[in-house]
C-alpha cells in the first residue's frame, strides 16, 4: 500500500509539474505612470494663470505656451498680453502649482510727473555701488545694461532693477530704494 501511494504522488506530481510547465504566461503587468508623465494639460496651465491673474480667455493674447524641463521638473512657461500689460507664469506641470509669476507693463514710457513719484531715499548710483560691493566689482570692469527705479507690483516695494555684464556672467540685483539691501540676485553665464 505504500508503493500504491507513493507511485500515486509520484505520478501525481508530475501530472501537476507538467501542467505548469504548459501554462501560458502571465502577461506583464501594464507599465506605471512614469514619473515625466504630467498630471495637467497645457490648457489646464493657461486656465491656472488666467485665474490667479483674475482675467478670462476672451480678454487676453496668448503668445508663449511652451512645454520646459527645470532643474528635472515638467513645467509650462505661460505669456499672455492684455492690451500694454505682459503676464508671465512658470507653472509645474505634475502639480498646477505656480512656480513663478511676474507682471510688466511693456513700452511705457516715465514721464516727468511719473519722476517725481519716486520716493527713493537712495540714488540709482548710490543702488549701482552697493550692487558692485556685493559682488565684488568695481565700476571699470564691469558694464551696466539696466538701472530702473520700479515698484513690485506684487509686493509694492520700491527697488532699483540692476543688470550689468562682468566676464561673460549677467548679474541682476534687486536693490530696495529705501533701505538699500539687496533684495534678490542672479548670476548667469552667458
Amino acid at each position: 500500500m505504500k508503493k500504491e501511494l507513493i507511485a500515486t504522488l509520484i505520478i501525481s506530481t508530475s501530472i501537476f509539474c507538467v501542467a505548469c510547465n504548459n501554462s501560458t504566461p502571465v502577461k506583464d503587468e501594464p507599465p506605471k505612470e512614469q514619473a515625466t508623465q504630467t498630471k495637467i494639460t497645457i490648457e489646464e496651465a493657461k486656465d491656472i494663470a488666467l485665474k490667479h491673474a483674475k482675467l478670462t480667455n476672451d480678454k487676453v493674447t496668448f503668445v508663449k505656451t511652451e512645454e520646459n524641463m527645470d532643474d528635472g521638473v515638467k513645467t509650462y512657461d505661460v505669456e499672455f498680453y492684455v492690451d500694454k500689460t505682459e503676464y508671465d507664469y512658470e507653472i509645474n506641470a505634475d502639480t498646477g502649482e505656480i512656480i513663478e509669476f511676474d507682471q510688466d507693463i511693456e513700452n511705457h514710457e516715465i514721464k516727468q510727473d511719473e519722476k517725481l513719484n519716486n520716493n527713493a531715499k537712495i540714488t540709482e548710483e548710490q543702488a549701482k555701488e552697493i550692487a558692485l560691493k556685493h559682488a565684488n566689482l568695481t565700476s571699470d570692469k564691469v558694464n551696466f545694461s539696466k538701472v530702473e527705479y520700479e515698484i513690485d507690483k506684487t509686493t509694492g516695494v520700491e527697488n532699483y532693477d540692476i543688470d550689468f555684464y562682468y566676464n561673460n556672467q549677467e548679474y541682476s540685483y534687486d536693490i530696495d530704494s529705501q533701505s538699500g539691501k539687496v533684495i534678490s540676485y542672479e548670476i548667469d553665464k552667458k
